[in-house]
């Protein structure tokens, strides 16, 4: 038996009794307002405005102590008070209107998983295991985990190999690990190049004072196309190869290029991990380009080999060293590891170089942004699977119940070696 599944099915239940509860308070109190309100008339066709005034305010009273009964039902059961009921449940356990989370917030079921290995089987032993109390069990599993070897740097594992022959991208992958970048396409149709574009200057035109470009975590939410480019399978597939199955999203970013803008500078994208840099990738940026890269319209520059110096590049190199443009059309994604170093030409000719920046990191790691829990339901609600995996819901890292959430425990611990 599951306890866990039952203790969160109850939980559900009781969250929507309690709105139940809150709904049936306010009913009741916009009925007992408008009896008051019209109980003057019953006596006196033309009652006074005084009288009125007195019935009006009386009318709120009660409605405003019945929705306070059921505000109080909440306090009492979450210690989070709401005087009025929403009309959805997801609404009424979310937090406030700006994205924030409520103390009371419910997340609904997340989706299952379809893309398995055997240490998914593993995974699902353990939890079977402390559901019936068997610790032996759960420690066997355990030790099983921990001591499978992880999938050498630069190759691919059993479970990913399919799906990279089925996206054609076995080239990729070897460029991205002998070179540090490469370019991956036919990943979406025109037509939707055209609204991930339209996205982009909608984004920079609601943020004027960024002439680089937009950032946080404001994209996917208000763009579909933007959270579209977080998920798609193809780019999914390359990045598990580089950052590792399970791996989470770490920021989402859009730019825009025009003549005239400086360089951002020589750098390599994980610089905050102290050096030598691990021998597997720890991050993953795509750059989604909507406009052609070309030597003349400010691409990304690349130091082919870079990534394998494990390293930030010096003072001496930052200013010295040669670098080589990512040349691709629009429709493309051009994708670099996160030790590669790289920076961007100046643009010489007129128009604007519209990029949408997606990077991806391995579970262990922090992100850059955090969406707030009831954004997060939203989104997995919309996007499914990937979403869920993308926004770390799958393992236990920065959870509130931690290695409680046994199936996110054993996950983490047999991602984190493919």
């Amino acid at each position: 038996m599951d306890f866990v599944k039952i203790f969160e099915d109850w939980r559900r239940v009781v969250a929507r009794s309690v709105l139940v509860f809150h709904l049936v308070c306010a009913a009741v109190g916009v009925l007992a307002l408008l009896g008051v309100i019209s109980t003057p008339f019953m006596g006196d066709p033309s009652p006074g405005g005084a009288t009125l005034a007195t019935a009006a305010i009386a009318g709120l009273l009660c409605l405003l102590g019945s929705c306070a009964l059921g505000g109080g039902v909440r306090y009492a059961v979450y210690g989070d008070f709401r005087l009025l009921p929403s009309r959805s449940f997801r609404d009424y356990y979310a937090g406030d209107d700006d994205g924030g989370e409520g103390t009371a917030h419910v997340a609904p079921p997340l989706p299952a998983r379809t893309q398995r290995g055997p240490d998914d089987d593993l995974v699902d032993r353990a939890r079977e295991s402390v559901s019936s109390g068997d610790l032996d069990g759960f420690q066997d599993v355990f030790n099983r985990l921990q001591a499978r070897p992880a999938i050498p740097a630069g190759e691919i594992s059993e479970e990913l190999a399919p799906r990279i022959r089925e996206f054609g991208l076995e080239r990729n992958c070897c460029e991205l690990w002998e070179q540090g970048y490469t370019v991956v396409e036919d990943v979406a149709p025109p037509e939707y190049w055209r609204d991930l574009r339209a996205a982009i200057l909608k984004a920079a035109s609601a943020d004027p004072g960024a002439r680089a470009g937009s950032m946080g975590s404001t994209l996917m939410p208000k763009y579909p196309a933007v959270a579209e480019a977080a998920v798609n399978p193809k780019m999914m597939a390359l990045a598990e190869f580089s950052v590792g199955a399970g791996f989470i999203l770490s920021n989402v970013a859009s730019s825009i290029r025009r003549k005239g803008d400086r360089n951002i500078g020589l750098h390599c994208d994980q610089v905050w991990h102290p050096v030598p840099f691990p021998e597997h990738n720890l991050f993953l940026t795509a750059c989604w380009a909507c406009d052609d890269f070309t030597p003349e319209a400010g691409p990304t520059t690349v130091v082919p080999g870079s990534a394998a110096r494990r390293r930030p590049p010096n003072l001496d190199e930052i200013g010295s060293t040669a670098t080589v443009p990512i040349e691709c059309k629009a429709g493309s994604i051009a994708v670099w590891d996160g030790r590669t170093w790289h920076d961007n030409a100046t643009r010489t000719i007129d128009g604007e170089r519209a990029v949408l920046h997606v990077s991806y990191t391995r579970l262990m790691m922090r992100q850059m942004e955090v969406y707030a829990r009831s954004v997060q339901d939203r989104l997995v609600e919309r996007h499914g699977e990937p979403m869920a995996q993308l926004l770390g819901r799958y393992d236990f890292l920065a959870k509130p119940e931690g290695k409680a959430y046994v199936d996110g425990f054993m996950r983490a611990i047999a991602y984190s070696r493919r």
